[in-house]
Parts: structure tokens; C-alpha cells; sequence
């Protein structure tokens, strides 16, 4: 491969200007692209990735860089393709409550548009200011307002993407019952960019709420909280989110649970009553939070499982199990925790059964301390890894379903392996 040869190819196509050697902060695990492009329109994302397929070097897409650490190294030389001048609204029209928009814009800048018109994609992430929206689809990172409003997986109406050959291809549209047969588009979500690069994508949007408040529940030890969420399951309240906190400065105690309630005022304040109530009952503080106090805690607790900012012996995991599973997963983390001398931080969809959990420490108490949360929850991920334990560590869980299926369609989709090679699971050996 002639590398001068190609960044003119490149340069030829996309500008000069946008086609750069590598810096510092594109570095994935230490390892340097060759070079980093960034294309501004679909055809020239399309005719860089056709020019990129013709070399022996791998296609890493990059968003916002929030969540790079997320999986394994690349597996050979690559060049990074960023998505950052992608960022446009293509297709708006506020009384059909669907949006199209592409994949370089950033969570921040879409939600601050959407709410020019009174609506918003109930979407949370880390980081929105950085994080993009192709990030979030290919990462499939979600949310505590899940349980109310779905994940990525719900509200994702259609999506435009770029193969490995530098094809467009779509799925979806922009009507929200617009699917038969097999539903496409749901294979690129959470695939990291190793099937195709997320180009656009289309969303089914909501109103927004008339009013909105939260409930802050803490205690002293998990066991009232659990009683709480029990509580709160049982009964006839709908919380957009019901959100866990353990070792967290946020939440002014050593356990919590945060209850967010939107929509109709006298929806509203039933849930601030009930759940007050029902946190009393089982032996917990609570605290209403309104107006600026409420956007606060969930901008944090939204921050928490963040991976762009990490102290060299930090641990990132994100955990999925049942529902009914979860306090006692998180129960053997904190012993595990405990038994290593780690201090643990933890934020959990306390209905949804997924967790993100940080925890700093030496080499060997870190893989004390997951080995023991993969036998309590097999289908962990690691999210971020200490470099001194990276090769060791299986990033993607000891119990990983349909992966036989999971290659094939790698193999299908990019049978020369040129997107993300070695990210994900369906790139290792």
C-alpha cells in the first residue's frame, strides 16, 4: 500500500483540508490510524469507504470518540472515518412527529432542536454535548427513561447506512408502521460499526411532557430500596425511570433510588405522593426534585457509565440480567467489591435489569473482582479496561448467545473483515 498514493485518493474526494495524519486523541488502545478522514456528505462517506475497501487497511468509524474503549483494539492498521461533518437535520416536519437526521449529530444538538418545537427523542447518553447519534445506535447504549419511553430499539423508524464496498443502502422510512418482513435495520444496532457505517437515521419523536419532577429515595443499606422498586412495580404508577445508585457523591447517600415522573401535572405529583409514601413504608428518605434540581440529577446519572474520561486503573462493566436478578448481581459485585478493596460505583435500570458499574484498583484486585461478577453475570461487558488487563479479559462476557449467527452475518455483510476488525465480538478468534 502506498499511504501517499491513498491520502491523495482521499483528498481528491473528500478535500484536502479533511483528510489529516493522526493525532493524540484518535488513538484507540494506543494504537495510531494512519490517517483521518472526514467526509461531509453521503456520497463522499460512500466513495471513501469504496476507496478505503480497495487497501489492506481496516475502517474504524468515529463519532464523538466517547466510546472507543468499548470492546477490543483494532486487530490491523486502520484509518479513522469520522462522521463529525455529518450533522445535519435532512428531514423535519414537526406535526408528523418524525425526524431524519445524520449519524455525526450530537444527542445535544438534536434534543436542543427538537425542543424549539415543544418535542424530544427520549433518548439519554453520556456525554450528549460529544456523544452522536450513529454512536449510540452502533453502541446501543441506553438510557434510564427506558422504561418508560423504550430504548434506541423502539424508537428507530429507518436508517441509511454505508457497506464495506462503499454501497448506501436503507432500511425503515420515515412512516412509524413502515416495516415488513424481516426488520433490517435492527441488525446494525449495537453491531459496533462492524456490519456497515451508520450514515442517517430516522426517529419517531414525542411530546414533551407538560410537567416533570423526581423522587430521590435514600437509605443506608440497599435492602430498603429493593422494597421500594418492589413496591413501585406493583403497583398502578408508570415512572419513566426508576434508576439504582450505589457509591455515588450524587446521590447524598451510600444507596439511592431516583424515580422520574413525566407527563400530565396530576400524573406528576401522584408519583411524587405514592413513592414518597411508599419509600417511608420500606424505611427510606425521600425528596421531591423539580426544575433545575431535577434536570441536574439525571444529567449525572447519565454521565456516570462514561468511558471518554478514565483514570489509568479504572473498570468500566456494564451488566445485563432479569429484572428479578439484579439486586442480587449487584449484591455479589459489592461483596466482590469488598473482599478486593475496591471502592465500586454503580447506576442500574432498576426495572430493565441492566447496570453500569466503575471500580478503580490494582491489576489483581480488578480481576479478582470480575471474575466473580462473570459468575454472577455471565453476560457482562466491559466497556473499559486497564491496558495491563486487556488481552486477559473477555470484553464481551462468558456467556455470548447466537454468535455462530453472529459471523455468518459478519461474514455476509463484510467478508473481507474492513469495518472494525477485531472490535467486536464476531471479529475474534
Amino acid at each position: 500500500m502506498n499511504l501517499a498514493v491513498l491520502r491523495a485518493d482521499l483528498a481528491a474526494i473528500i478535500g484536502e483540508q479533511y483528510v489529516s495524519e493522526p493525532a493524540a486523541d484518535r488513538q484507540i488502545y494506543g494504537r495510531t490510524p494512519l490517517l483521518v478522514v472526514c467526509p461531509g456528505s453521503l456520497e463522499e462517506l460512500a466513495q471513501t469507504v469504496a476507496r478505503l475497501a480497495a487497501e489492506p487497511v481496516a475502517i474504524v468509524p468515529w463519532g464523538g470518540g466517547t466510546k472507543q474503549t468499548w470492546g477490543y483494539p483494532p486487530s490491523r492498521p486502520f484509518v479513522v472515518v469520522e462522521t463529525s461533518r455529518l450533522n445535519r437535520i435532512l428531514d423535519y416536519t414537526p406535526d408528523d412527529l418524525t425526524i431524519s437526521v445524520e449519524a455525526g449529530m450530537t444527542l445535544g444538538a438534536l434534543s436542543a432542536a427538537l425542543a424549539a418545537n415543544g418535542q424530544m427523542l427520549p433518548l439519554d447518553g453520556p456525554l450528549p454535548a460529544r456523544a452522536t447519534i450513529g454512536g449510540l445506535l452502533a453502541t446501543a447504549m441506553d438510557g434510564p427513561r427506558r422504561l418508560g419511553y423504550g430504548s434506541a430499539r423502539d424508537l428507530l423508524i429507518g436508517i441509511r447506512v454505508v457497506e464495506a464496498t462503499g454501497r448506501v443502502s436503507k432500511a425503515g422510512g420515515m412512516v412509524v408502521k413502515n416495516v415488513s418482513g424481516f426488520d433490517m435495520m435492527k441488525l446494525y444496532l449495537g453491531s459496533f460499526g462492524t456490519l456497515a457505517m451508520i450514515a442517517s437515521a430516522n426517529f419517531k419523536l414525542i411530546p414533551q411532557p407538560r410537567a416533570a419532577a423526581s423522587i430521590l429515595c435514600r437509605a443506608q443499606t440497599p435492602a430498603p430500596l429493593w422494597k421500594l422498586v418492589n413496591a413501585i412495580a406493583a403497583s398502578q404508577l408508570v415512572p419513566v425511570a426508576v434508576e439504582y445508585l450505589e457509591g455515588l457523591a450524587l446521590a447524598g447517600a451510600p444507596f439511592a433510588v431516583a424515580v422520574r415522573s413525566e407527563g400530565l401535572p396530576a400524573a406528576v405529583e401522584r408519583h411524587v405522593r405514592d413513592v414518597s409514601a411508599f419509600a417511608q413504608q420500606a424505611g427510606a428518605s425521600a425528596e421531591p426534585l423539580r426544575g433545575a434540581d431535577h434536570e441536574q440529577l439525571w444529567a449525572a446519572i447519565n454521565d456516570v457509565p462514561q468511558t471518554a474520561t478514565l483514570a489509568a486503573d479504572e473498570l468500566v462493566a456494564r451488566v445485563t440480567c432479569l429484572p428479578a436478578e439484579l439486586s442480587n448481581v449487584l449484591a455479589a459485585a459489592r461483596a466482590a467489591a469488598q473482599r478486593a478493596h475496591l471502592p465500586m460505583q454503580a447506576t442500574a435500570r432498576a426495572l430493565n435489569g441492566v447496570a453500569y458499574l466503575r471500580v478503580r484498583g490494582s491489576t489483581e484486585a480488578l480481576r479478582e473482582w470480575h471474575a466473580a461478577l462473570l459468575k454472577a453475570a455471565p453476560q457482562t461487558t466491559l466497556l473499559a479496561t486497564p491496558s495491563a488487563l486487556r488481552a486477559e479479559l473477555p470484553a464481551f462476557g462468558a456467556q455470548i448467545a447466537n454468535l455462530d449467527l453472529m459471523r455468518r452475518i459478519k461474514q455476509e455483510f463484510d467478508p473481507n473483515d474492513l469495518l472494525n476488525p477485531g472490535r467486536f465480538v464476531v471479529g475474534q478468534v
